[in-house]
């Protein structure tokens, strides 16, 4: 799943941002997977994620309940889930070991450290794929705090200029830190882009423009 990635929210010397993405192999186990599907769902809710979502509908962000997102999944499902600790990975994780549904699973992150959790819950990755950064004119990036947020949506959704926009409301008392997170995330649909980092950048942002 390229989308998730080109995140780059290793700025503070942090690393603990990781995306979940669960769904069927299409025309191979795709026949009946909405059921195992809700059930993975279920018990990623379970372990309390930044984000939650089904693609196909959207997620708790973007003003659907979980019962609702429950209530519109079926067989081409595509549950995602972003986090903003180990702990809550590896729980995560975990319970979909458990459960053992046959579903095809995704995680994004820092390498090392997915690496390690899988080392300690039994799970050996099938495939790897790794970013090789970016290339052109990087004189046309925006900061790279702003980026760091805006690569979180790997879709586009959450431009530079929408960032900025909040950050400006935040400066003027419009939002706090956890609001303009929780905005900004209202336009990712896979449920991928983590509003508390978000929320933890947007205000280091704040604050250093306004000194």
């Amino acid at each position: 799943m390229t989308h998730t990635l080109h995140r780059i929210t290793e700025i503070y010397g942090e690393n603990d941002d990781f995306v979940i993405l669960c769904m069927a192999t299409q025309k191979f186990n795709d026949q009946g997977a909405g059921e195992k599907l809700k059930k993975i769902f279920k018990l990623v809710a379970d372990t309390n994620p930044d984000n939650l979502a089904d693609d196909n509908l959207g997620g708790r962000h973007t003003g659907y309940t979980d019962v609702e997102i429950l209530g519109h999944m079926g067989d081409k499902a595509y549950v995602g889930a972003a986090f903003s600790d180990r702990s809550r990975l590896k729980e995560a994780l975990r319970k979909i070991k458990e459960a053992d549904l046959g579903m095809s699973v995704v995680v994004s992150g820092n390498y090392k450290a997915v690496f390690d959790i899988l080392k300690e819950i039994g799970l050996k990755p099938h495939t790897v794929n790794m970013s090789l950064g970016i290339y052109g004119n990087k004189a046309l990036l925006p900061d790279r705090e702003v980026l760091a947020i805006s690569t979180m949506c790997g879709h586009g959704m959450v431009t530079r200029q929408r960032i900025e926009n909040i950050v400006n409301k935040m400066k003027s008392g419009k939002l706090n830190a956890e609001e303009g997170g929780k905005t900004l995330a209202s336009t990712c649909t896979c449920g991928v882009f983590n509003p508390e980092l978000a929320a933890q950048i947007l205000q280091r942002v704040s604050e250093k423009e306004k000194e």
